[in-house]
């Protein structure tokens, strides 16, 4: 009997010892299995937990405001890009207007400095007839001359072409040359002159010549070139050194009269 229980005992004891052998081989050796475990499960975990987020936001339902937001905010941005290139598009016209003013202004102040100043020599210039072609040089005869400047577009120098037409002959007679200078073409001074006898007294130039005689392409305008081939007076038809002028054409036939 004694033997019997010794058996059993030491049979429980070594049952006792494979059991915490294998317990210490269970919490020593598995740990690393188990934390290798764990993590994969939290991967899975967090895949499947971003793919229900991703899910989530394409299973968005239309009523869902946020795609409104986005929309909204989409225009607003919109609407501000539009104004600042609306802004951008004024600034710039309004840059641009002033740059074509100053310019003009510069060009203009170029054109008044090379103006002749009264007193000075004017050159001869060339130039053809308009009658026939015929070269014709205007300011080396030794004659006083007026130089009148007309153009076809302008409804007043229209209106002064028969005072013109009156002062013509009476120029003549006087000793006076009278021209009527232009660079247009000879087709549009015909038309312009059709009503008129003025074409045996309007000369072509170039535009170089008519740049020094007419800087500011001013017209109805006139130069008044003294015998001695000086410039004595500039100014715009019907002012009053034209109508002074015009005074003195209509009196000299008188004058001649009285002396006869």
């Amino acid at each position: 009997m004694q033997l019997l229980r010794r058996e059993r005992t030491a049979g429980i004891g070594l049952r006792l010892a494979a059991q915490r052998l294998g317990h210490r081989r269970h919490r020593r050796l598995p740990c690393i299995a188990r934390r290798g475990r764990f993590r994969q499960k939290g991967k899975r975990a967090g895949r499947r937990a971003g793919d229900d987020c991703h899910d989530r936001r394409h299973r968005l339902p239309r009523s869902c405001p946020y795609p409104e937001a986005e929309r909204v905010m989409d225009s607003d941005v919109l609407a501000v890009i539009l104004l600042l290139l609306a802004l951008s598009v004024a600034l710039n016209l309004k840059l641009s207007l002033q740059l074509l003013k100053v310019v003009h202004h510069l060009s203009a102040a170029a054109k008044a400095a090379s103006i002749l100043p009264l007193g000075e020599a004017l050159d001869a210039f060339s130039g053809k007839r308009l009658a026939d072609g015929a070269p014709l040089t205007v300011g080396d005869d030794g004659q006083p001359a007026v130089l009148l400047f007309l153009s076809s577009a302008c409804p007043k120098c229209r209106h002064k072409l028969p005072e013109i037409e009156h002062l013509a002959p009476l120029a003549r007679e006087a000793g006076v040359a009278l021209w009527l200078v232009s660079l247009e073409p000879g087709w549009r001074l015909r038309r312009f002159l059709q009503a008129t006898t003025l074409e045996g007294s309007t000369v072509r130039v170039s535009g170089a010549d008519y740049g020094m005689l007419n800087p500011l392409m001013s017209s109805p305008s006139y130069l008044f070139v003294s015998q001695a081939g000086t410039l004595d007076a500039r100014g715009m038809i019907g002012d009053d050194d034209w109508r002074s002028f015009c005074e003195q054409m209509d009196e000299m036939p008188t004058a001649q009269e009285a002396g006869a």
